[in-house]
């Protein structure tokens, strides 16, 4: 298996992130990554959204109005806990 780059693994920990703090769109998502300085398109974002779709990180709800919402799973937040894990073990390792 390829090892994925760092800008994947941070996409993908932001993205569980915010859909867990709220479901959201792709365009909702676009907008609150780029509040906090990431600075995503549509184009990018959906090939990250469709490989948390399929290792079940996420689920996708079309409603009428909005389009797909996005929402986490029990194995997204599995995933989104362990990647803030290795964040702990790197912020207690500068000590």
């Amino acid at each position: 298996m390829k090892t994925p780059s760092l800008d994947r693994v941070v996409s993908r920990l932001y993205i569980l992130k915010l859909v867990q703090s709220s479901p959201s769109t792709v365009f909702n998502l676009m907008e609150r990554l780029r509040e906090r300085g990431i600075d995503k398109n549509i184009r990018a974002l959906r090939p990250i959204l469709r490989s948390l779709m399929m290792a079940r990180a996420i689920t996708a709800e079309l409603v009428e109005g909005n389009g797909r919402v996005y929402t986490i799973t029990a194995e997204g937040r599995a995933e989104l806990d362990a990647y803030l894990l290795h964040l702990d073990v790197l912020k207690d390792d500068g000590k």
